[in-house]
Formats: C-alpha cells, sequence, structure tokens
C-alpha cells in the first residue's frame, strides 16, 4: 500500500513539473515572439517608418457627396433644347441634369507637423466620381466623365523650417491658392460653384512657402507648373512647360463690435503652354494673369446668426494662335456672398453673381469665344463682344442628421446678349435659342 501511494505521489509530481516546465517553454516563447516584435519595430522606427496608424498620428477622412438636378427647361429629345448639349451650360460640378449623381466620393490620409524642431508631414486627398472628371481635364466648359472617373487633388509633403515664426513648405500636388469657393462641396455655403470658380484652377504642381508675420498677416508664395489638369489633345499628362508664379495673402483683423474680417488677395502669373482646339483656333502658348481678391464679414454689428462675402477675379490670357495674331481673351467675375444660420440645424444662403466677357477682340475672324465663355452661339449670326452672364442662387441647408448636410438649392442664369444663349436646337430653326437656365438640386453629403 506504501508503494502504491509513493508511485501515486511521484507520479503526480512528474505532472506538476512537466506542466511547469511547459508553461516556462511556452513563456520563454512569448517573451521571444514579443521581443523580435519589439526589435523589429525599433529597426522601422530606426529606417524612418512610423510605428503603424495606431499612435502614429495619421488621420483618415473624407466625404459621400450625392445629388439629383434637374433643369426646369422645356426639351424635345435629349437637351433643354431640341439637339443641344446635354449638360447645363456654364457649370462646374453640377453639369449632369435630370438625373441622380455620384459627385464625389473623397478620401483623405494625412499626418500634421509633429513638434520636433524640423517637423514633416503629408497629405493625399483622392476624389472619385463625376466632379474627378472636371478636375481631371480641368476644362472650362462642361466635361464629360462619369461615376467611375478618380483623380488624385492633392499629395504633398508639408516642411517646417525653423526660421522666425516658422516657414510652411509644401511641395507636391496642391488645392489651388486662388479661389473664395473651394473643391469640396460642404464647405461651401452652395451646392453649386460660381462662375468665377469656373475661371480659377483647381489644383497646382509645385512648390510654396507659407509664412504667418503675425496674428493678422499671413502670406504664400510658390511656382508650380501652370495650371494642373490633363489635355485630351495632348495626352494624359501635364504638358506645361514653362513655370507660373502664385501668391496670396490673408488678413485676419481683430474682432470688434462692428464684426469680423477675413480678407485675402492672390495672383497667379505664368506661360500655360497648353493646347486649345475647337473649329478654328490651336493655341501653341498662352500668357496667363489671373488676380483675385476677396472678403468674409461674419458676425455684422453682433448679429452672430448673419455672415457676408464677396468676390472678385480678373483672368487674361494671350493666345498665340496657329496662322493668326495673338489674341487677348478676358473674364472679370464678381460675386456676393450670404448666409443666415436660423438654428444649428437650418441656414439659408444666396449668391449673386456678374460675368463679363471679351472674347471676341478686334473684331477678328477667329471666334475665341468658346476659350472662356461656356454660352452657346446662334446659328449664322454675328458675335457680341463682350458678352455677359448672370446667375441668382438660393441655397436651403439642414443639418438634422449626425454628420450629413442635406440642401435643397435653384439657380437661375441669364444672359442679355442675343447672339449667344444657354442651349440652341441643332437642327430646324437656327434662332432657337435659350437666353436664360432654372436648375434644381437637391444635394446630400456625409462626411466622415
Amino acid at each position: 500500500m506504501k508503494k502504491l501511494l509513493s508511485l501515486f505521489v511521484v507520479f503526480v509530481l512528474g505532472l506538476a513539473f512537466t506542466s511547469f516546465a511547459d508553461d516556462a517553454r511556452v513563456g520563454s516563447s512569448k517573451k521571444s515572439l514579443e521581443q523580435r516584435i519589439k526589435e523589429l519595430e525599433e529597426k522601422l522606427k530606426d529606417a524612418g517608418v512610423g510605428g503603424g496608424v495606431k499612435g502614429s498620428g495619421i488621420k483618415i477622412s473624407g466625404y459621400v457627396d450625392t445629388s439629383y438636378l434637374v433643369n426646369l427647361a422645356d426639351r424635345a429629345n435629349s437637351g433643354p433644347i431640341a439637339g443641344s448639349s446635354n449638360q447645363n451650360n456654364g457649370r462646374v460640378f453640377d453639369n449632369q441634369f435630370d438625373s441622380f449623381n455620384l459627385n464625389a466620393f473623397k478620401l483623405t490620409i494625412q499626418k500634421d507637423k509633429d513638434s520636433s524642431k524640423f517637423p514633416a508631414g503629408f497629405r493625399v486627398d483622392t476624389i472619385m466620381g463625376e466632379d474627378a472628371a472636371v478636375i481631371k481635364n480641368n476644362k472650362l466648359a462642361n466635361a464629360n466623365g462619369n461615376d467611375s472617373d478618380i483623380v488624385l487633388e492633392q499629395a504633398y509633403v508639408n516642411l517646417g523650417v525653423p526660421i522666425g515664426n516658422g516657414i510652411d513648405v509644401k511641395m507636391g500636388k496642391m488645392v489651388s491658392l486662388i479661389g473664395y469657393e473651394v473643391i469640396e462641396s460642404p464647405a461651401n455655403w452652395q451646392f453649386s460653384r460660381s462662375d468665377a470658380f469656373r475661371l480659377s484652377p483647381f489644383t497646382q504642381t509645385g512648390v510654396t512657402f507659407a509664412y504667418q508675420w503675425n496674428d493678422t498677416i499671413t502670406t504664400t508664395a510658390g511656382v508650380v507648373n501652370g495650371m494642373d489638369g490633363l489635355n485630351g489633345n495632348q495626352g494624359s499628362i501635364n504638358f506645361n512647360r514653362d513655370l507660373s508664379g502664385v501668391a496670396r495673402m490673408d488678413l485676419s483683423f481683430p474682432k470688434t463690435g462692428a464684426g469680423d474680417f477675413n480678407l485675402f488677395a492672390a495672383g497667379l502669373v505664368g506661360n500655360d503652354n497648353c493646347v486649345y482646339n475647337d473649329a478654328n483656333v490651336v493655341s501653341s502658348s498662352e500668357n496667363m494673369n489671373i488676380i483675385n481678391a476677396g472678403l468674409t464679414w461674419t458676425k455684422p454689428f453682433e448679429v452672430k446668426e448673419l455672415a457676408l462675402g464677396l468676390d472678385y477675379l480678373r483672368r487674361a490670357n494671350d493666345l498665340a494662335a496657329a496662322g493668326t495674331q495673338t489674341a487677348t481673351v478676358e473674364a472679370n467675375a464678381f460675386s456676393q456672398y450670404g448666409k443666415w444660420d436660423w438654428n444649428k440645424w437650418l441656414s439659408t444662403s444666396y449668391r449673386m453673381s456678374y460675368t463679363i466677357y471679351d472674347c471676341y477682340p478686334n473684331g477678328q475672324a477667329n471666334n475665341y469665344m468658346g476659350y472662356l465663355c461656356p454660352l452657346t452661339a446662334r446659328n449664322n449670326s454675328p458675335l457680341q463682344s463682350p458678352q455677359d452672364i448672370y446667375s441668382f442662387t438660393l441655397t436651403q441647408g439642414f443639418n438634422v442628421w449626425k454628420d450629413t448636410l442635406v440642401r435643397l438649392e435653384w439657380r437661375h442664369d441669364w444672359t442679355s446678349c442675343d447672339s449667344v444663349g444657354f442651349g440652341r436646337a441643332a437642327t430646324g430653326n437656327s434662332n432657337d435659342i435659350r437666353n436664360s437656365q432654372d436648375t434644381i438640386a437637391v444635394n446630400v453629403v456625409y462626411s466622415f
């Protein structure tokens, strides 16, 4: 009996020892694996690679922008006037009518500059949808595209240089320094964009240097490849062969009882070297000058629900057209904005704009109108110069759903010119031309 008891004790102690040894081996294996992972992370850091998205400061954001847009003009066939364009004339991102639209799916990945002596960061923005086709082609008139188009809106490295208050250096592809309105729909008061936005650059590729002198003044200057865009006549790359200069000054004035004022002035000077083709013109080079200034006035005379804005843009292009003397075309665009916040759920905004075009200079035989002005010419009719476009936009915004903006917008465009309009019949009466257009849009944007 004692022998059996002794054998049982030895057996139990053996199991316990074996289990302890196994645990020790497993613990040793875990420790080894954790140590190896730690060593790998240290090697990645030594190589300049961050420790992954978690805890690295990398942020991911974006939005989904959808709409339904209807043109109120009567139409018999495929356009607001039978045979005319199947797009809204003079628009930017809201050019499709009588259809549901995926305007944009935007994804942003960025890392802000850190707090080191020589800080660095980056930002990448991609856009998919119908907006991408317009950005990619950078066309002044309506761009054909679909909701499967994708474009790289921004991709730049952001560096900090420790001189004075710190110089902010960005190198790569960026949104333009010019413009009161922006590409991102939810950041604007209206769903549609003004004519001034259509005339300004969308993006730029190059290097910029920004410096904040004090709480009031910030200046930015840079060198870029002219206006970005993929010209369909030249292929799929940017053919700018001369550089352009860009600059911007932002002024944020101290708050007073009269309200908060923010002013900016921006400009671009350079040679774009793009090609533009229509029935008459092939441009081999182009000197371009843009001047833009804007003012935002919020809480005027302590009315906190109200915000007002003004914008002016002038664009002039010298076209070296094949077989003719150099022609200068230009446009001057004025816009006035207003926004009233009824409460945190409801807001009403408006925009009034006026653009005057001189795109048929000196009575020249060539038709340069289409280069800047989007209006359609009447058949066999002498062109007027200057030409004008007026526009009034009324937008009702709803912020009822979390992270979601819903907008209902009515816009009326018209011209006082007799020889041009917003649509022309391709067959039948050549005088069948529309001098105005009305559109209604429902816009839904979810931001994340």
